[in-house]
């Protein structure tokens, strides 16, 4: 069985745990790289070059309803059209999956709508806890000195606010547009800051007073960041799923499953201090044998 190492550090790490439990149980498996390119993924799973790609939800819904035909389309919700042909766009999932008003998909919704959107062939296994979420996260101080909350309690504070977000979404619906239907909230400004390390590096500065970071980001614990609960669902559900060519054996969906089911959050965010940056602690192979051995 090849297993695709995925679209991220994270699910690289991840693939090699599935090939280490599917070997540990006498199933033959190998894990191999044919691109972080969801277009590249998925046509390796159709042309049979792999049977198991780690993913998580919400990108991986959004990228089916949009670009794949499902074995069953008269089940699937008609995909709206984004706003943009351009790649980069962060489309609306709430308004893929049928969701209007002020709130949106629950990660549960987003698993549910996903069996009925995988094209002829493929399946989707269990999800796991493990959230991959971006979520809205201020400093210590900035949380006491506003009384934040959750994003509830940000409106009122809001136009005090700078928020540094990814590329490509202050204009989506995750961004200025989201954070204004779902929670009222009208940030002073929201610079777009590509680079990762240059968007912690701001928010730690007080350049910007909240950034949009994945919730496995490990320097959430490493500076003591305040996560604010996002009870309107404005941030897209990311947890963590496999998806898988039919006619797997039992043993094997078991095993991969079992995997899936044992990650948490702060595996991901552990993946992440292991085998990222220029020079990494840990292979990702030996990355996942370090975190198959932790407790749970």
């Amino acid at each position: 069985m090849k297993i695709a190492t995925g679209v991220s550090d994270q699910t690289r790490v991840v693939a090699h745990m599935y090939a280490q439990q599917l070997r540990n149980q006498g199933i033959g498996a190998e894990v191999v790289d044919v691109g972080r390119d969801r277009y590249e993924l998925f046509d390796a799973l159709q042309a049979k070059q792999v049977h198991v790609v780690p993913d998580f939800t919400g990108d991986l819904y959004v990228h089916v309803a949009e670009n794949e035909t499902p074995a069953s389309p008269s089940n699937t919700p008609t995909p709206a059209p984004t706003a943009s042909e351009d790649p980069g766009f962060i489309g609306s999932l709430a308004q893929l999956l049928g969701f209007t008003g002020e709130t949106g998909p629950s990660g549960d919704d987003v698993y549910d709508a996903l069996p009925d959107s995988m094209p002829r062939g493929l399946q989707i296994l269990n999800q796991g806890p493990a959230e991959n979420t971006d979520r809205f996260v201020v400093a210590p101080a900035t949380a006491v000195e506003l009384e934040l909350d959750d994003l509830t309690s940000v409106g009122e504070q809001c136009s005090e606010m700078a928020v540094g977000m990814p590329g490509n979404y202050a204009d989506s619906d995750q961004g200025v547009q989201g954070l204004e239907s779902y929670y009222d909230c009208q940030p002073k400004s929201a610079p777009e800051i590509v680079d990762y390390d240059e968007r912690v590096d701001a928010l730690l500065n007080n350049e910007v007073q909240a950034a949009v970071l994945p919730e496995s980001s490990p320097v959430i614990d490493d500076d003591d960041l305040r996560v604010l609960d996002d009870p309107n669902n404005l941030y897209r559900p990311e947890k963590l799923v496999a998806v898988a060519s039919e006619g797997l054996t039992g043993g094997a969906v078991s095993a991969i499953n079992g995997i899936t089911t044992s990650v948490r959050t702060g595996d991901l965010a552990m993946m992440t201090r292991l085998v990222s940056g220029d020079n990494p602690e840990m292979t990702p192979e030996e990355a996942a044998a370090f975190i198959r051995e932790q407790p749970r």
